[in-house]
């Protein structure tokens, strides 16, 4: 190669890479925000309620039913304790008859959804002369 050769393909390599140095940065491409109209929504009004109905809610609280009874008496003859029955309503106990699953009728003057209430009241009432053959029948 000559010498002229050589300078010539020197210059193109320097041009070359001075040229491929100093291109701009590769832009990123813009992308169009496409616009498009939004229809407007139709507003619904909720109704208000009235300042009257919410002083009426009243907190919902969950009965247990009874399952504690004292039992003052048993009979063969539910007319007899019906009868015991109505005496002990008028004197201001809240009585029942319950059958029992040998044909007895049992009378009860006071129950309790409380085990604990239950067996606390079974001990004062018998610690009187009056009931003290008061029992305590557990429903199931």
């Amino acid at each position: 190669m000559s010498y002229l050769s050589k300078l010539l393909l020197l210059s193109v390599l320097i041009c070359g890479m001075g040229l491929s140095s100093c291109k701009e940065e590769a832009k990123k491409p813009v992308k169009k925000e496409t616009v498009k109209p939004v229809a407007k929504k139709k507003e619904v009004k909720k109704p208000k309620p009235k300042p009257a109905e919410k002083s009426k809610v009243e907190p919902i609280v969950k009965k247990v039913p009874n399952k504690y009874f004292l039992i003052v008496a048993s009979f063969q003859n539910k007319s007899n304790a019906e009868r015991l029955q109505s005496k002990l309503n008028n004197k201001g106990y809240v009585a029942n008859v319950h059958n029992a699953n040998n044909g007895f009728f049992r009378v009860s003057y006071k129950a309790f959804s409380d085990r604990k209430l239950a067996f606390q009241e079974l001990a004062s009432v018998r610690a009187t002369e009056e009931h003290k053959d008061t029992w305590l029948y557990i429903k199931r």
